[in-house]
C-alpha cells in the first residue's frame, strides 16, 4: 500500500517544527482512504497539537483528537495518523506515547491503515537547506496487523500528492519559512490559551 502526502500537510508539520525548534512537537494527520485493501492513504492536511511532550500525556490529547476528528469530518476527511518531531537532534526514536496515540487512531477510530510520521531532525535541516531535494524529511511508520508493532516502513513508499514533485513541495515550504510563516501557525495548545488563535491554520500553506 502507498501513502501519499501533499504540500499542505508537509508544510504544516515542518512549520510546526520550525516554530518550536527547541522542543518536541506533535499533531494529527488528516486525509482519506477509499477502503480498498491496497488503496492508498492520502494525507492531505495536518493539525498541530502541542509543542511540549508532557501534553501528550494530558487529558487535552483526547480533546484535541476529538476536535481534529470533528473538523476533519466537515471537510470530507478523517484522522488518518499522527506526527512527532523530537526535541533533541540525537533522538531518532518514535516515542511510546506516540505509538499509543497511533493505536488509538488505528483501533479505537477503526482505521487499520493509520500511519505515524516522524520528522527526522537531520532530514528536516537538509530539507530546508535544499541539500535533500529528492527526499521528504519523514520516516513513515505503519502496523502490519492486529498485535503487530509499529515499524519503519520498508515496503510502503511516501509519495507526493497533487502532481507536485518533492523539489516543488520543498520550494513551497522553504518559501513559507523564509517569509516567517511559522509565526502564523498556531497549535491546539496555543488555541487553549487564546481562543482567537485558529489551530486549523486554514490557507497557511496553499
Amino acid at each position: 500500500m502507498a501513502y501519499g502526502v501533499n504540500a499542505q500537510a508537509v508544510g504544516k508539520v515542518v512549520l510546526h517544527g520550525a516554530k518550536y525548534g527547541a522542543g518536541e512537537v506533535c499533531g494529527a494527520l488528516l486525509g482519506r482512504w477509499d477502503g480498498a485493501e491496497d488503496g492508498p492513504v492520502l494525507v492531505e492536511d495536518a493539525v498541530p497539537f502541542f509543542h511540549k511532550c508532557e501534553n501528550k500525556y494530558s487529558p487535552l490529547m483526547e480533546v484535541a483528537l476529538a476536535q481534529a476528528e470533528s473538523y476533519a469530518s466537515t471537510v470530507g476527511l478523517k484522522v488518518v495518523g499522527f506526527y512527532q518531531a523530537n526535541e533533541r537532534n540525537d533522538d531518532g526514536s518514535l516515542h511510546a506515547s506516540t505509538k499509543r496515540i497511533g493505536d488509538a487512531v488505528r483501533d479505537k477510530s477503526g482505521f487499520p491503515k493509520a500511519c505515524l510520521l516522524l520528522l527526522n531532525n537531520e532530514g528536516f535541516t537538509s530539507f530546508l537547506s535544499g541539500e535533500a531535494a529528492d527526499s521528504l524529511p519523514f520516516t513513515l511508520y505503519v502496523k502490519r496487523g492486529a498485535g503487530s508493532s509499529w515499524e519503519a516502513s520498508r515496503r510502503e513508499s511516501l509519495k507526493c500528492l497533487g502532481g507536485l514533485s518533492i523539489k516543488v513541495i520543498r520550494e513551497i515550504v522553504m518559501d513559507k519559512v523564509a517569509q516567517g510563516k511559522q509565526k502564523d501557525l498556531y497549535d491546539f495548545s496555543e488555541h487553549i490559551c487564546d481562543l482567537s488563535k485558529d489551530w486549523r491554520n486554514v490557507n497557511l500553506i496553499v
